[in-house]
Protein backbone atom coordinates (compact mmCIF):
# COMPACT_ATOMS: atom_id res chain seq x y z
CA UNK A 1 0.00 0.00 0.00
CA UNK A 2 1.70 3.44 -0.81
CA UNK A 3 2.43 6.01 1.85
CA UNK A 4 0.48 9.20 2.17
CA UNK A 5 1.73 11.90 -0.13
CA UNK A 6 3.49 14.35 2.43
CA UNK A 7 2.12 18.19 2.53
CA UNK A 8 5.69 19.16 1.19
CA UNK A 9 5.55 17.41 -1.57
CA UNK A 10 2.04 18.82 -2.06
CA UNK A 11 3.64 22.66 -1.71
CA UNK A 12 6.22 21.74 -3.76
CA UNK A 13 3.91 20.78 -6.55
CA UNK A 14 1.76 23.92 -7.10
CA UNK A 15 4.77 26.08 -6.37
CA UNK A 16 6.04 24.53 -9.50
CA UNK A 17 2.71 24.64 -10.70
CA UNK A 18 3.39 28.92 -9.94
CA UNK A 19 6.45 28.85 -11.68
CA UNK A 20 5.62 27.23 -14.85
CA UNK A 21 2.68 29.50 -15.63
CA UNK A 22 5.21 32.49 -15.06
CA UNK A 23 7.35 31.07 -17.57
CA UNK A 24 4.47 30.32 -19.90
CA UNK A 25 2.87 33.80 -19.49
CA UNK A 26 6.32 36.61 -18.20
CA UNK A 27 7.97 37.53 -16.88
CA UNK A 28 9.19 34.70 -15.69
CA UNK A 29 11.69 34.32 -12.63
CA UNK A 30 14.46 33.87 -14.29
CA UNK A 31 13.14 37.54 -15.96
CA UNK A 32 12.96 39.34 -12.31
CA UNK A 33 16.60 38.02 -11.14
CA UNK A 34 18.24 39.41 -14.97
CA UNK A 35 16.60 42.95 -13.53
CA UNK A 36 18.13 42.01 -9.74
CA UNK A 37 14.09 40.95 -8.32
CA UNK A 38 13.55 38.47 -6.54
CA UNK A 39 10.07 36.78 -5.13
CA UNK A 40 9.92 36.54 -1.38
CA UNK A 41 7.18 34.73 0.57
CA UNK A 42 5.39 36.36 3.25
CA UNK A 43 2.86 33.72 4.33
CA UNK A 44 1.35 30.30 2.75
CA UNK A 45 -1.59 28.99 3.88
CA UNK A 46 -2.99 25.59 2.52
CA UNK A 47 -5.71 22.91 3.84
CA UNK A 48 -5.70 19.63 2.13
CA UNK A 49 -9.09 18.20 2.20
CA UNK A 50 -8.39 14.11 2.37
CA UNK A 51 -5.04 12.23 2.40
CA UNK A 52 -3.72 11.47 -0.93
CA UNK A 53 -1.89 8.54 -1.94
CA UNK A 54 1.71 8.93 -3.83
CA UNK A 55 1.05 6.94 -6.62
CA UNK A 56 -2.72 8.91 -7.32
CA UNK A 57 -2.88 11.15 -10.45
CA UNK A 58 -3.08 14.54 -8.93
CA UNK A 59 -2.62 18.03 -11.53
CA UNK A 60 -1.54 20.53 -9.81
CA UNK A 61 -1.85 24.38 -11.04
CA UNK A 62 -1.41 28.34 -10.08
CA UNK A 63 -3.02 31.74 -10.65
CA UNK A 64 -1.69 35.25 -9.46
CA UNK A 65 -4.26 37.34 -8.29
CA UNK A 66 -5.06 41.29 -8.60
CA UNK A 67 -2.79 42.74 -6.42
CA UNK A 68 -1.69 45.72 -5.22
CA UNK A 69 0.49 48.36 -2.86
CA UNK A 70 3.72 46.33 -2.16
CA UNK A 71 2.08 42.67 -1.40
CA UNK A 72 1.84 39.86 -4.84
CA UNK A 73 -1.08 37.34 -4.36
CA UNK A 74 -1.24 33.42 -5.39
CA UNK A 75 -3.82 30.53 -5.58
CA UNK A 76 -3.11 27.36 -5.97
CA UNK A 77 -5.12 24.36 -6.45
CA UNK A 78 -4.23 20.15 -6.58
CA UNK A 79 -7.13 18.43 -8.37
CA UNK A 80 -7.78 14.28 -8.29
CA UNK A 81 -9.92 14.73 -11.51
CA UNK A 82 -12.69 16.62 -10.53
CA UNK A 83 -12.39 16.65 -6.42
CA UNK A 84 -9.87 19.06 -4.80
CA UNK A 85 -7.18 17.59 -2.78
CA UNK A 86 -5.67 20.73 -1.64
CA UNK A 87 -6.19 24.61 -2.18
CA UNK A 88 -3.47 27.04 -0.83
CA UNK A 89 -2.67 31.34 -1.06
CA UNK A 90 0.36 32.65 -0.67
CA UNK A 91 1.57 36.59 -0.28
CA UNK A 92 4.76 37.58 -1.41
CA UNK A 93 7.07 40.81 -1.78
CA UNK A 94 9.14 41.45 -4.47
CA UNK A 95 12.21 42.87 -3.75
CA UNK A 96 15.68 44.25 -5.45
CA UNK A 97 18.22 41.61 -3.84
CA UNK A 98 20.59 44.77 -4.47
CA UNK A 99 19.05 47.35 -3.12
CA UNK A 100 17.13 45.23 -0.54
CA UNK A 101 13.83 47.74 -1.50
CA UNK A 102 10.49 46.20 -1.42
CA UNK A 103 9.04 47.22 -4.92
CA UNK A 104 5.28 47.98 -5.31
CA UNK A 105 3.67 45.59 -7.07
CA UNK A 106 2.91 48.16 -10.09
CA UNK A 107 6.90 47.51 -10.78
CA UNK A 108 6.13 43.75 -11.78
CA UNK A 109 3.94 43.86 -15.20
CA UNK A 110 1.39 40.75 -14.65
CA UNK A 111 -0.76 42.00 -17.97
CA UNK A 112 0.30 38.92 -19.26
CA UNK A 113 -0.80 36.78 -16.31
CA UNK A 114 -4.51 34.95 -16.03
CA UNK A 115 -5.36 36.44 -12.84
CA UNK A 116 -7.33 34.27 -10.65
CA UNK A 117 -9.54 35.68 -7.62
CA UNK A 118 -7.59 35.74 -4.26
CA UNK A 119 -8.79 33.79 -1.22
CA UNK A 120 -7.51 32.85 1.95
CA UNK A 121 -8.55 29.00 3.18
CA UNK A 122 -8.54 30.59 6.88
CA UNK A 123 -10.69 33.69 5.85
CA UNK A 124 -9.94 36.21 8.16
CA UNK A 125 -8.75 34.25 11.02
CA UNK A 126 -5.23 34.28 12.13
CA UNK A 127 -2.85 32.59 14.23
CA UNK A 128 -0.14 34.30 17.24
CA UNK A 129 2.20 32.40 19.26
CA UNK A 130 2.22 34.21 22.63
CA UNK A 131 5.04 35.18 25.13
CA UNK A 132 3.70 32.56 26.92
CA UNK A 133 3.51 30.16 23.83
CA UNK A 134 6.98 30.41 23.23
CA UNK A 135 7.99 30.18 26.65
CA UNK A 136 6.31 26.76 26.86
CA UNK A 137 8.10 25.66 23.57
CA UNK A 138 10.08 22.28 23.91
CA UNK A 139 13.49 22.31 22.01
CA UNK A 140 13.62 19.82 19.42
CA UNK A 141 16.95 20.36 18.02
CA UNK A 142 18.90 22.02 15.25
CA UNK A 143 20.09 21.72 11.77
CA UNK A 144 22.32 23.32 9.35
CA UNK A 145 21.43 25.26 6.28
CA UNK A 146 23.24 23.11 3.68
CA UNK A 147 23.28 23.47 -0.35
CA UNK A 148 20.83 21.63 -1.16
CA UNK A 149 18.33 23.78 1.25
CA UNK A 150 18.70 26.80 -0.89
CA UNK A 151 16.66 28.84 -3.40
CA UNK A 152 16.97 31.14 -6.42
CA UNK A 153 17.52 33.97 -3.98
CA UNK A 154 20.41 32.56 -1.73
CA UNK A 155 17.85 31.71 0.98
CA UNK A 156 16.84 28.51 2.66
CA UNK A 157 13.80 27.22 0.02
CA UNK A 158 10.28 27.46 1.75
CA UNK A 159 9.68 23.58 1.20
CA UNK A 160 12.63 23.03 3.01
CA UNK A 161 10.97 23.90 6.54
CA UNK A 162 7.49 22.21 6.34
CA UNK A 163 10.02 18.83 5.76
CA UNK A 164 11.23 19.80 9.01
CA UNK A 165 8.50 20.49 10.36
CA UNK A 166 6.84 16.89 8.92
CA UNK A 167 9.93 14.98 10.57
CA UNK A 168 8.36 16.50 13.77
CA UNK A 169 4.91 15.45 14.05
CA UNK A 170 4.78 12.06 15.29
CA UNK A 171 0.74 11.37 13.92
CA UNK A 172 2.30 11.40 10.09
CA UNK A 173 3.61 8.03 11.00
CA UNK A 174 0.28 6.33 12.29
CA UNK A 175 -1.24 7.00 9.01
CA UNK A 176 -2.78 11.14 9.78
CA UNK A 177 -1.60 13.70 7.00
CA UNK A 178 -1.44 17.52 7.31
CA UNK A 179 -4.92 19.14 7.12
CA UNK A 180 -4.29 22.67 7.85
CA UNK A 181 -0.87 24.43 7.14
CA UNK A 182 -0.25 28.05 8.20
CA UNK A 183 3.42 29.22 7.35
CA UNK A 184 4.90 32.89 7.92
CA UNK A 185 8.30 33.52 7.05
CA UNK A 186 9.84 36.20 8.93
CA UNK A 187 13.74 36.46 8.37
CA UNK A 188 15.65 34.78 5.48
CA UNK A 189 17.65 31.47 6.79
CA UNK A 190 21.10 31.98 5.38
CA UNK A 191 23.87 28.89 3.64
CA UNK A 192 25.49 27.80 6.83
CA UNK A 193 23.28 28.88 9.32
CA UNK A 194 22.82 26.39 12.27
CA UNK A 195 18.42 26.94 12.86
CA UNK A 196 16.99 25.82 16.39
CA UNK A 197 13.62 24.59 16.68
CA UNK A 198 11.25 25.03 19.04
CA UNK A 199 7.55 23.47 19.21
CA UNK A 200 4.53 23.73 20.94
CA UNK A 201 1.22 21.08 21.09
CA UNK A 202 -1.76 23.25 22.03
CA UNK A 203 -5.14 22.15 21.83
CA UNK A 204 -5.23 19.76 18.97
CA UNK A 205 -2.79 22.12 16.71
CA UNK A 206 1.08 22.35 16.48
CA UNK A 207 3.02 25.24 16.47
CA UNK A 208 6.43 25.70 15.50
CA UNK A 209 8.89 28.36 15.52
CA UNK A 210 12.43 28.33 14.17
CA UNK A 211 15.19 30.83 15.39
CA UNK A 212 18.34 31.81 13.66
CA UNK A 213 22.24 31.79 15.66
CA UNK A 214 21.37 35.34 16.87
CA UNK A 215 18.06 34.34 18.60
CA UNK A 216 16.17 35.98 16.27
CA UNK A 217 12.75 34.36 15.04
CA UNK A 218 12.72 33.85 11.60
CA UNK A 219 9.39 31.23 10.93
CA UNK A 220 6.98 30.02 12.75
CA UNK A 221 3.55 27.88 11.98
CA UNK A 222 0.35 25.88 12.69
CA UNK A 223 -0.10 22.98 11.98
CA UNK A 224 -3.21 20.50 11.94
CA UNK A 225 -3.36 17.29 11.77
CA UNK A 226 -6.32 14.59 10.51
Amino acid sequence: MSENLRASRILYELQEAGRVQMENDKPSVDDLLDRNLALMVNRIDMVVNRAASEDEEISYSSNACPSERATLLRVYNAMAGEEQIAYASSIWSIVNFKTRRIMKAKELSMKNYKLAKYRNPFGDRKFRITEEDEQAMEDMGTFKVGRDYMDDNGHMNNIKYLEHVEELIPELNEGKYLKEIRLHFMKEALYDEVIRIKRLHKEGAYYFRFYKPDGEANFECEIVTS
